[in-house]
This record gives structure tokens, sequence and C-alpha cells, in this order.
């Protein structure tokens, strides 16, 4: 699947106003910083454990056209990143919201289009791997849907098929007040 970097949504949230749009290759700089700018337990949340490869996530991450990424960005500052790594039938999820960004509602509306994305390119299902102590990306999981069960190690994981996510997906996105600037 080719790319193009299209608008997808906007929030606005405490004062600041968020726009979020799917990534292409040219943004892997951006992907390197934000993932720089993260703080160890931060890291710790995303990757599920100690991570430093940066670049080679990067590049992994815009080496498939079946992997996606979506930015949040405040004015030209990305705040957010959501990643869908896809096989073209199924794809997991992850997201991280910088820390002064947090509690705005960012990471639902991330983790809602990465399933409307996923959604809108014919994959079936969307699962997710979260860390049990990250209890916001918790919420999230289950209020989207993905049926998140505790396994061994601490880790949540969860799966849905996308056909019955899909409404959670566009009422969490409303219900956050933000406003889809694509159709799904």
């Amino acid at each position: 699947m080719s790319c193009a970097p299209s608008e997808l949504a906007e929030l606005e949230a405490k004062g600041a106003r968020y726009r979020f749009r799917v990534l292409c290759s040219e943004d892997s700089g951006l992907v390197v910083r934000f993932y720089e700018s993260l703080d160890t337990y931060s890291l710790y949340y995303r990757f599920l454990g100690i991570f430093k490869d940066f670049e080679g996530h990067a590049r992994r991450l815009f080496s498939s056209p079946c992997n996606y990424a979506i930015g949040a960005f405040a004015g030209s500052e990305i705040v957010g990143l959501g990643e869908g790594f896809s096989d073209c039938a199924q794809a997991e999820l992850a997201f991280a919201v910088l820390p002064q960004h947090r509690g705005r509602g960012i990471a639902t509306v991330l983790a809602a289009l990465l399933i409307l994305e996923a959604y809108r390119r014919g994959f079936e299902t969307m699962e997710a791997y979260v860390h049990a102590e990250n209890s916001p990306a918790v919420r999230i999981g289950q209020r989207l849907g993905l049926n998140l069960r505790l396994e061994e190690g601490g880790v949540y994981h969860g799966r849905a098929t996308l056909a019955h996510i899909r409404g959670l997906a566009l009422k969490a996105i409303a219900d956050k007040g933000g406003r889809l600037l694509t159709s799904y």
C-alpha cells in the first residue's frame, strides 16, 4: 500500500489543538526523535522492555507496505505516536504519548484511529499487548473492545475482529470530542 500523509482527525483538549495524520517513510526521523524524547518508563510500557534501537524500529515500521503509523501533532511537534504492525490480515497496535500531553484523549484517539485505519485497509483483526501496570492503556484497550486478558509476565493481551470494534472506535473518538477529517 502506498503512503499518503493524509489528515485523519483533530482534537481540542485543555486549550490545545491536536491534529492526527498518517506518517510515511519520510517521517522516520520524527518517529526516532519522538522515541528519543520519551522517558524510561514510557519506553518500557511502549516496548514491554528496555529498547533503544529507534532508527532500526523506524526502518522496520516503514519497511512493510502493511505497516502504518499515525502521528498526533500540536503545531509542528509530534506529541503522540500510534503504530500498526501488520501482515495485511491482522494488525497489532501500539501507542505512546508525551507525558506533558497525557490525560487529553490523545492516546484514545490514536488507538481508535489505528483500528479504523486497519479496517479501512481491509485487515480482519486487531490485537494489542499492554503492560499490566499501564492502567490508562489497559482501560483504552478495554473501551475499544480488545478483550484484554492478563497473561504470564504481567502483560495483557487482547484481540478482536475489526468489524466488531469499528463502531467502538468511532464512538471513542466522538466521546473524546474528536472530529474525523476522513470517512471510515
